[in-house]
């Protein structure tokens, strides 16, 4: 990532996306054997590593995207059971309409002991690609996933309160003149340093602050 954008990226990509980058990175080391990343198109800083890994199969509905396979993850009958080590969805189920049917054939597909790794959006702009169905909440997804069998290994909650916060204010300065939006760039240390507050103990152990979630990073097994 060049200068250039790395600051545009400091700016503008959302404090959700940059904590999406890191959780990718933490758990980077998941990443084996045969993964089936399922619309699972290059955003943000995060790279994968598809050539850290025995096969890396990227799977999407859209042909535009050229993906090496082109399916819908309610209907991966070109899969068969129980042949992939890592599933990545990563942004993924909220854009799916049968989201029960997708859970089931990404249990069917996955070894036993394979891992799925999840990311959803919660308090977060509606994103059709080419629709945007739902936000689930985190008791939601835990019931889901262990009833079809899924063990949760981990489960990050991707910002708190004023996590959400920030990513409002964003959204609303992209939207004014550029004058005006210049002026954010004064503001942006103090943004910044409110985001930070989430991960302290003030707003984690606050009854009110930390029912704010800004979505959902899971690690479930097989």
């Amino acid at each position: 990532m060049s200068i250039i954008e790395s600051v545009k990226y400091h700016i503008w990509a959302t404090y959700r996306r940059k904590l999406l980058d890191k959780l990718q990175e933490k758990y980077r080391h998941l990443y084996k054997g045969i993964v089936l990343d399922i619309g699972g198109r290059d955003r943000g800083k995060f790279r994968k590593p598809r050539d850290k890994v025995k096969m890396w199969i990227f799977a999407d509905i859209e042909r535009d995207y050229k993906p090496d396979i082109v399916l819908d993850v309610t209907n991966m009958s070109c899969i068969k059971d129980e042949s992939v080590d890592v599933i990545n969805a990563i942004e993924l189920f909220e854009h799916v309409k049968d989201i029960d049917k997708g859970l089931d054939e990404c249990y069917r597909v996955l070894k036993k002991g394979g891992i799925m790794i999840i990311s959803v959006p919660f308090l977060y702009p509606i994103h059709a690609d080419p629709y945007d169905f739902q936000r689930w909440t985190i008791d939601k997804w835990i019931l889901e996933l262990e009833k079809r069998g899924f063990k949760i290994e981990k489960i990050e909650v991707m910002g708190l309160f004023f996590t959400v916060l920030g990513d409002m204010m964003k959204t609303l300065v992209k939207s004014l003149q550029p004058v005006v939006r210049h002026l954010f760039y004064l503001l942006l240390p103090i943004m910044d340093l409110l985001v930070l507050l989430d991960s302290t103990k003030l707003v984690k152990k606050h009854n009110k602050l930390n029912k704010y979630h800004g979505g959902y990073f899971i690690i479930c097994r097989k």
